[in-house]
């Protein structure tokens, strides 16, 4: 009876697990194509307004990668609705930290452009997924 339970036991972790998993990939994959918005997108305005300041071009990067995340995550990675607000503000606290991190690359260490801005684009997505997937799209 005891290695019944254990087996089941065993069974299910191993279950969510694999389920868990696949959220994560799901979720790499919005985020890489978020990421690409946001950087295509502040790539171009860099290219078509050398002048523009690096955190002008972020917000506006900013704003269009968040609709194709908001709009992924709930169709493909989570499948369910969540909570926007909850999300906006899992976004806004990831956009935060990426300009944060920004300012720390541009002013700390003298880097500049669309470098600065991958480096802090690519360094927040693992606080991301954990805020989203534990209170923002929470079962």
């Amino acid at each position: 009876m005891r290695d019944d339970a254990t087996s089941r036991q065993t069974s299910s972790t191993a279950e969510r697990a694999r389920q868990e998993a696949g959220t994560a990939t799901r979720f790499g994959l919005v985020g890489l194509a978020a990421t690409g918005v946001h950087l295509a997108v502040a790539a171009l305005m860099l290219f078509l307004w050398p002048p523009l300041n690096e955190f002008i071009a972020n917000i506006v990067a900013f704003c269009a990668a968040f609709q194709v995340s908001l709009v992924g995550h709930r169709r493909l990675t989570f499948k369910r609705q969540g909570s926007a607000w909850r999300f906006a503000l899992v976004a806004a606290s990831g956009f935060a930290l990426n300009n944060g991190l920004l300012a720390v690359l541009i002013q700390g260490l003298g880097m500049s452009g669309f470098v600065a801005i991958a480096i802090a684009t690519l360094s927040v997505p693992v606080v991301t997924y954990l805020a989203s997937r534990l209170w923002a799209f929470k079962e």
